[in-house]
């Protein structure tokens, strides 16, 4: 008869009596494991005709053989160790010498380090699974979904996680109901550890690096980004300035120069001498003019009257 011993001796050894093996953090399993990353019903072991296979039963952080992701039903041997999220367990036979696990388990199978960013839902059937965040993971009702999560007023496709340069972001995804951190509704922003994510009813909390980036809502970055160059514009127009008065009082100081002494000078020498010589000469010829005219008609009187006389 064999059994399923922890590698870290976590639990007690398990032996495989019955048919059928259900394994998870349910208590209702025949294997309880409570461990938060282990799914509520993680996987099952099945004994038929002699063999031993092991199934996932859709847990949310896989099932692994020798380091393989179990995608469907495999068959299982002895020595082989079998791990969910971070817990191992190996297949043994107490009447046999345990065999040296496979070369390729060593050394896949020792223990990842927990991923850097984890949600942890606080609500609903889910509740205190943790969900690691890496890349990009898309939480609604879609079973095709990271995060599948129950509920009538919870999108499809409600919002996404995603890790960009070490931060953690959520991103609303044209939800009907919203997206909430902390109470405020957002449409996209960073989050800290130990924020609280609201989809509806369901709450999640942010479970990551102690020390985080404040939080940075999208919009506010791109305007804050605009900004900065507005702010540099009119420190260049103070330099520019003062070049343009210099030269206007240089073009005025002149004008008065030129208007005080040039005008008394031009007045007397060119104007004056001119008009002086062509108006002096037209009251002469006047007088002249004039004086023939009263001969002319004195002689004419004269003669008019020596005309009479004869």
């Amino acid at each position: 008869m064999l059994k399923l011993q922890f590698v870290d001796r976590r639990q007690p050894a398990f032996w495989l009596v019955d048919p059928r093996l259900t394994i998870g953090r349910d208590k209702t399993n025949n294997l309880v494991i409570n461990d938060e990353g282990v799914s509520v019903f993680h996987a099952e072991l099945q004994q038929e005709e002699g063999k031993l296979y092991l199934r996932d039963t859709g847990s949310v952080n896989g099932t692994f053989l020798n380091g393989e992701p179990v995608s469907k039903r495999v068959e299982v041997k002895v020595g082989d160790v079998i791990r969910l999220h971070l817990v191992e367990l190996q297949i043994i036979d107490p009447t046999k010498a345990p065999p040296e696990p496979p070369p390729q388990a060593l050394k896949r199978d020792l223990p990842k380090p927990p991923p850097l960013w984890q949600v942890k839902a606080m609500t609903g059937v889910i509740s205190g699974r943790m969900f690691p965040i890496e890349g990009t993971n898309v939480i609604g009702r879609d079973p095709h979904c990271d995060i599948v999560v129950g509920g009538a007023h919870v999108s499809r496709r409600h919002a996404e996680f995603s890790i960009r340069a070490g931060q953690l972001w959520v991103k609303d995804l044209g939800s009907s109901n919203g997206t909430f951190v902390n109470g405020k509704r957002s449409d996209e922003t960073t989050l800290q550890n130990g924020d609280e994510v609201k989809f509806d009813a369901m709450i999640f909390k942010i479970i990551g690096p102690a020390e985080t980036t404040p939080h940075t809502d999208f919009e506010e970055e791109a305007e804050r980004t605009q900004f900065r160059p507005v702010v540099n514009i009119p420190a260049a127009k103070p330099a520019v300035a003062p070049k343009q008065p210099s030269p206007a009082p240089v073009n005025h100081a002149p004008k008065p120069a030129a208007s005080v002494s040039p005008i008394p000078a031009a007045r007397p020498a060119p104007a004056p001498v001119e008009s002086t010589p062509s108006q002096v000469p037209a009251p002469a010829e006047s007088k002249n003019g004039m004086g023939m005219i009263v001969i002319i008609i004195l002689i004419a009187i004269a003669l008019f009257a020596i005309y009479q006389m004869a």
